[in-house]
């Protein structure tokens, strides 16, 4: 770390910006950064390479799952019961024309005397039939239960704008590494020209927790989420049926969520290499980040369940500690 000469000096040689040229470089960042998001969205949307359509298509794979494995275990759970009782369904009438169950009867026994089937059109036979429930209910699970594992859209215009959300938040994604360089770069505009290094070497650690962030969210807490909440389900006695644009609300929002809050880390070392807080500073307010943390999860995750909240809250305090410890051995290597 430089001296305060060393920064004095550094002070003298620096131009300084008023507060209208920060607000300049912000506006400047800014164009710049939708700019990157614009590109990227657009290359989501292009029809040839239908990015925005396969990235909608897995963003409901988890929510279609969990329907998927609800209904079945729902199946599973009536034949074993029936089963179990060795349940018939219930008598129903069976219409068979006369002509052709005497035609039937000719090609098995045609020595048979009967009348001849010509004779016999229009006349119809009921006959009373019962069923073996459980297979029943195997052969004939669609049109009994009507089993769906679709996602409902309610309006003409819904399925349409959350395509455009998608393709939206899909080009944020894409855009990433742009959009947080500038962000870098319009910090590094305020900072010393020592701790302008910083914002190169942290950049890809940044990308790197945000793509870990999303990865995590998209393949781990969505499908436990989803599964957590269809169980609620089942444990009312509601049959659950999802609605497109809410599922695709939450699903797009909590990843991005997700790969802020992995920023956490990065944000404390930064902090600490320039000055504003130090190690025994982040311990000695460890029970008050905690529960910052926990309120935030709270307030940044878009759904209301328990679930959601508690995998956001739990590696935000992970990566605090893993803050901490990064914030040590630089400590001890720079001793060292």
């Amino acid at each position: 770390m430089p001296s305060d000469r060393d920064l004095f000096v550094e002070e003298q040689k620096m131009v300084t910006m008023s507060f209208g040229e920060h607000l300049e470089e912000l506006r400047v960042r800014l164009i710049l950064a939708l700019i990157g998001l614009f590109a990227g969205a657009l290359i989501v949307f292009i029809p040839p390479m239908d990015i925005g359509k396969r990235v909608m298509e897995q963003m409901q794979a988890p929510a279609k799952v969990a329907l998927e494995k609800y209904y079945r275990n729902e199946y599973d759970k009536k034949v074993a019961a029936a089963e179990a009782t060795n349940e018939v369904a219930p008598e129903v009438q069976a219409q068979i024309p006369a002509e052709a169950l005497v035609a039937a009867i000719k090609q098995v026994a045609p020595k048979l005397e009967l009348p001849d089937a010509e004779s016999l059109k229009g006349v119809e036979l009921s006959f009373p039939v019962r069923f073996d429930l459980p297979g029943m209910i195997n052969v004939s699970r669609k049109s009994v239960y009507q089993p769906d594992n679709s996602l409902i859209s309610l309006g003409p215009l819904e399925t349409i704008t959350i395509y455009f959300m998608v393709c939206l938040v899909s080009g944020l994604v894409l855009s990433s590494p742009w959009v947080f360089y500038q962000i870098w770069a319009f910090i590094a505009a305020g900072l010393y020209h020592h701790e302008q290094h910083y914002v190169m070497r942290f950049l890809p650690v940044s990308l790197g927790l945000f793509f870990a962030g999303v990865g995590l969210c998209f393949w781990g807490v969505l499908p436990l989420t989803m599964t957590f909440l269809l169980d609620f389900n089942v444990w009312l006695g509601v049959a659950p049926t999802l609605r497109l644009s809410e599922w695709m609300s939450f699903a797009t929002m909590l990843p991005l969520v997700f790969g802020i809050a992995f920023q956490t880390p990065l944000v404390m070392l930064f902090l600490e290499r320039i000055g504003i807080f130090t190690v025994d500073d982040y311990r000695s307010k460890r029970k008050i980040a905690i529960l910052i943390i926990t309120v935030a999860a709270a307030l940044l995750t878009p759904g209301a369940d328990p679930i959601s909240m508690t995998l956001l809250a739990i590696p935000m305090v992970l990566l605090f500690e893993l803050g901490i410890i990064l914030i040590s051995r630089g400590k001890k290597r720079a001793i060292a």
